[in-house]
């Protein structure tokens, strides 16, 4: 095989979105699928609005149009104790998505394989990168028991959390083991509001409930590491916040219905996103708890930021990885926190995060604005962190407003030092990363212009900045 422009490890929705925006700029593409049978992944199938608009920009919108795909208006989630339902709505006038994986995945790969200059290769895995620097990369590949090599000016990484490609890249990866989804599908006319995605928060276990095709709902339960169907069937406690037409279609699929999906939730972090003439896209880049069904809009708003990498910058490889990288950072740094603080908040039953989740329900209950900015950072329509920051204070402030009310239990003001213990490291962390973006775009905006008027002759730094010395 001769060589190509682009190889693309992985066939999934982000590595299918990043052939179509590659091939997009006149690149010659390599797909390489490893043909996994989709119909048995416990994977993305929720797509906010943000995810839908970029999948139309990346010209799949004929695909989308005939999904016979579910619309969703927002998330409506459900507390325990005390037990109440508030909605969380996407904007006025917009609405994401949601349908089986499988559905999803293939679509897309059968339109971009349609694509000129998109080649397909099914039942094939990259094996090993060779060599990678500024020139490009030269890989092997393997598909029906024989070995390729070939050279590209750029290796794309979109195959997943676990990716192998990473690891042959050498790029050092931070991971830890959250917890155990178990997956089973039910009739849709159990979930109590329609066309929206449904969170059950503050019981025994975290449960996310979504409709994927016309009568038929999936229903994801957050499993304890080490569980299995056997632990969910033995203790039927463990879903008792529930509705009970929901909790009876759940036992009715576990009893009768085909094995259970299962999948590992974890948080894989890698330190890189790009190393010479090789990059990483979607869960190979970043992946975090799915309870905010983040993870497909994440990985095309990544393939678009490196479409307009690359025609920014068509020379030097590196020039356009380091653009990509900046670019993208935000808006995934917010997602993994805000997914890492959104699940203790959900599913942790200390003190500190019982008052917490009282915090959300007084906040959204009070704030229709609080609600819909809430909405507006899960869906990854709000990349900034700052912005992440201030509603966190927002809902420790209300937290501790609802404790002083009158309807509050005799005892709550006891609850304050957890919280703000609790509420702490994830505030720490939020302001640091606010902090880091606010500094990228100081420089973006200020100092780097300023630097070229000085390498021109027109300004002197020194000057410019003595005020902030």
């Amino acid at each position: 095989m001769g060589d190509v422009d682009v190889v693309i490890a992985g066939g999934g929705p982000a590595g299918c979105a990043v052939a179509a925006a590659l091939a997009e700029l006149g690149l010659s593409v390599l797909l390489v699928d490893a043909g996994v049978d989709r119909h048995k992944q416990l994977a993305g199938e929720l797509l906010h609005p943000t995810g839908v608009r970029d999948l139309r920009a990346l010209g799949f919108g004929d695909v989308v149009d005939a999904w016979q795909s579910q619309p969703v208006r927002g998330f409506a989630v459900r507390f325990q104790a005390p037990a109440r339902t508030l909605i969380l709505p996407y904007g006025s006038g917009v609405t994401g998505l949601s349908l089986d994986h499988a559905t999803l995945t293939n679509s897309l790969l059968e339109s971009v394989a349609r694509r000129p200059g998109v080649t397909l290769l099914g039942r094939a895995r990259v094996t090993a990168v060779e060599h990678n620097d500024a020139r490009g990369v030269r890989l092997r590949f393997s598909q029906q028991g024989a070995e390729h090599t070939l050279h590209a000016r750029l290796l794309v990484a979109a195959d997943g959390r676990a990716s192998p490609v990473r690891r042959m890249l050498g790029i050092a990866e931070h991971h830890a083991r959250i917890s155990t989804m178990l997956g089973v599908t039910v009739d849709s006319a159990c979930l109590t509001h329609p066309g929206h995605g449904h969170q059950f928060v503050g019981g025994p276990l975290h449960v996310l409930a979504y409709a994927i095709q016309p009568g038929v709902a999936r229903v994801m339960v957050d499993l304890p590491l080490g569980s299995t169907t056997q632990t969910l069937k033995g203790h039927p406690e463990l879903l008792h916040t529930l509705p009970s037409g929901l909790k009876a279609e759940v036992w009715r699929a576990l009893e009768e219905g085909p094995a259970p999906r299962m999948a590992s939730n974890d948080d894989w972090l890698a330190e890189t996103v790009w190393v010479e003439s090789a990059v990483l896209v979607g869960d190979a880049a970043a992946c975090c708890h799915p309870l905010t069904a983040s993870g497909m809009a994440s990985c095309f708003h990544d393939a678009r930021a490196l479409q307009e990498a690359l025609r920014r910058h068509p020379g030097p490889i590196h020039r356009a990885l380091e653009h990509y990288a900046r670019e993208r950072r935000p808006a995934q740094r917010t997602r993994v926190a805000l997914a890492s603080a959104l699940y203790s908040a959900f599913a942790r039953h200390d003190e500190g995060m019982r008052a917490l989740r009282q915090g959300l329900l007084h906040y959204w209950e009070h704030s229709p604005r609080g609600a819909r900015a809430s909405m507006a950072l899960l869906s990854s329509e709000e990349p900034r962190m700052r912005v992440m920051t201030r509603e966190y204070l927002r809902v420790v402030g209300h937290a501790l407003i609802a404790m002083l009310s009158p309807q509050a239990q005799a005892g709550r003001l006891r609850s304050a030092a957890p919280l703000l213990r609790a509420s702490g490291p994830p505030l720490r962390d939020a302001v640091a990363s606010a902090v880091e973006q606010m500094g990228s775009w100081l420089h973006r905006r200020v100092r780097r212009p300023v630097y070229r008027l000085a390498r021109a002759g027109w300004a002197s730094p020194r000057r410019a900045f003595a005020s902030s010395r």
